[in-house]
């Protein structure tokens, strides 16, 4: 963030030194990006500071079942992992009511619907598959995040995306708890749920694109895309049998993210726009980088020379993209794209007085670009 404010006092300054402003203006909007910018340094310090406790949370929930665990038969493990998670959950929705605690809050009841989760699914321990109980139990899990997640619609937009993407989790203990389906069955089953709910959710934002009705419904379809990568992994490798030719759908679906993203930070409406929508093509930029490589090195068994190709050349294109619309982040994820398939092709090209040439000409060209990048503009430190 602080690159930033840096970057917005530099545009105040031309503008004052252009006498585009006046000093008082200037002095009032540098006045208003300080502290826009300490409210966001200070959100992002909670969100810091609750994923810690969350974390800790785990670990004394972990080191009391570690103690307790032994005491206890199959159904009483079952009933306290159910108990625990459901007095972390209220504890996060208490401390909703409060947008001081709102972090820790949405922390905390994520934390709970795990907990819950894994409660649903030991319980097959206790209980049998479509026994009675387990049935019950079936439906007691199917029952839990649409319950939930009906009353987070009308609280805030961020917990109905986290509802929905672990209700995917509590619909496949449904499926294969109080159901017959087979395990292939019920991965099936989740795949065409998962791609129904995202057309659906689709479907809102389109009549909707203000997002003034539907506050949770981009939320919503961001974290359907990101489950996708589960589903398409587990039904490549548990349904399908892909081993290494796993890794092509999931290249696949990260680029329809990259350009759902795209279109989301250059096309989609103005009710739509998410200043988050850059820092996720950054995300994509470095999964691209891990599943590139993989796939050159795992499921083509190709030389470096190909990554070289395909994931230093995405990176190029992302590079040049981001200096063209102020992306940092993008710019900075892209440089790490075409170094690593250049630093591995170097490895396993060592001792090649061509490979020494080639380095030297691509850090030549790099040079190069830096200054074209920072065009005419002077320096400033």
């Amino acid at each position: 963030m602080s690159a930033d404010r840096d970057a917005v006092h530099e545009a105040i300054d031309r503008w004052e030194r252009a006498e585009l402003i006046d000093a008082v203006t200037a002095e009032t909007l540098r006045a208003e990006t300080g502290s826009s910018s300490t409210a966001a340094d200070r959100r992002i310090s909670q969100y810091m500071l609750a994923g810690t406790g969350a974390v800790v949370l785990v670990l004394a929930g972990g080191v009391f079942l570690d103690w307790a665990w032994p005491l206890l038969g199959e159904t009483g493990r079952t009933l306290t992992l159910a108990l625990l998670a459901i007095a972390v959950l209220s504890g996060g929705v208490y401390l909703e009511t409060s947008e001081r605690w709102a972090p820790a809050a949405y922390l905390m009841q994520t934390g709970g619907l795990a907990l819950l989760l894994g409660a649903y699914v030991y319980s097959e321990r206790a209980w049998s598959d479509t026994s009675v109980p387990g049935i019950v139990g079936g439906f007691l899990a199917l029952a839990t995040p649409v319950i939930l997640g009906l009353g987070a619609l009308r609280r805030n937009g961020f917990m109905p995306a986290v509802h929905f993407a672990m209700g995917m989790g509590f619909l496949a203990v449904f499926l294969d708890r109080a159901t017959p389906l087979s395990a292939d069955g019920v991965v099936w089953a989740l795949d065409v749920i998962l791609l129904l709910s995202v057309l659906t959710v689709v479907r809102i934002l389109r009549e909707d694109p203000g997002g003034s009705r539907y506050p949770w419904a981009l939320n919503v379809f961001v974290t359907g895309m990101l489950a996708g990568f589960v589903l398409i992994t587990w039904t490549s490798l548990e349904v399908l049998a892909l081993d290494e030719w796993t890794l092509l759908p999931l290249d696949f679906w990260l680029l329809v993210c990259a350009l759902l993203t795209l279109w989301g930070v250059h096309r989609a409406p103005a009710g739509l726009r998410r200043g988050w929508f850059g820092r996720m093509l950054t995300l994509e930029m470095s999964a691209w980088i891990v599943l590139g490589s993989a796939t050159v090195a795992e499921t083509f068994d190709a030389p470096p020379e190909l990554a070289v190709l395909l994931v230093g050349g995405v990176g190029v294109v992302g590079f040049l993209h981001g200096i063209r619309h102020g992306l940092r982040g993008l710019m900075g994820a892209a440089s790490l794209a075409f170094l690593v398939p250049v630093w591995w092709w170097s490895v396993e090209r060592a001792g090649a007085l061509g490979a020494v040439l080639a380095l030297l000409v691509t850090a030549a060209f790099l040079f190069w670009a830096s200054g074209r990048a920072g065009g005419r503009s002077k320096a400033a430190f």
